[in-house]
């Protein structure tokens, strides 16, 4: 494993564990000082991004998280509390929303792409499944980045449970529940 993959690692772990980072931060540091470490950390993941040679990343989402970083370092900064920092989880489901529902007026879809990997031959009602799948995760987005801006309102402990493991397994849930869907749409085209 190469260096630079391995920064991209400990940095997907930093972004996964944000939640009781900044939770755990709050404790000791002031929350500019969090939103700055934030904002270099963004800069530094888009930096190690753009050098990618696999050509897989995309540079959009790359600069989204990077303005996103941004404006939660100037809103935490102009209010000089924690709640620009709290923001975070629900611009990430906005940003996955986004894409998804954009994924869904510019074929092929977020997922259509995914599948596209694995699967070479593409049939049309893999196409109408894979959009569904795409309408179902922008429902998701949408419940999730809801329940992340509630928590906001709610004590730091609650904002850090909701954010920081309840969201992961409702995500688990989600793509548990829609691989056991796509097996039994599977066996049911190959019958």
């Amino acid at each position: 494993m190469t260096k630079t993959a391995l920064l991209r690692i400990s940095i997907g772990f930093l972004f996964i564990l944000y939640p009781f980072l900044i939770y755990f931060g709050l404790q000791e540091f002031q929350p500019i000082l969090l939103a700055f470490l934030l904002l270099i950390a963004t800069v530094f993941r888009f930096a190690l991004t753009k050098d990618d040679s696999n050509g897989k990343s995309d540079p959009g989402m790359s600069l989204y998280w990077v303005a996103t970083a941004f404006l939660i370092t100037i809103v935490t900064f102009l209010t000089d509390s924690k709640y620009g920092l709290f923001l975070y989880p629900l611009l990430v489901n906005l940003a996955f929303f986004t894409f998804f529902t954009i994924s869904l007026y510019h074929p092929p879809t977020v997922i259509e792409r995914i599948a596209r990997r694995q699967r070479k031959e593409f049939p049309e009602r893999a196409i109408i499944y894979t959009r569904k799948v795409t309408q179902a995760w922008c429902v998701f987005f949408v419940v999730n980045g809801s329940l992340s801006l509630m928590s906001t309102f709610h004590s730091e402990k609650w904002w850090m449970l909701y954010n920081g493991f309840i969201s992961y397994i409702l995500i688990g849930l989600m793509l548990g529940g829609e691989y056991l869907i796509r097996m039994r749409v599977m066996k049911r085209d190959n019958d």
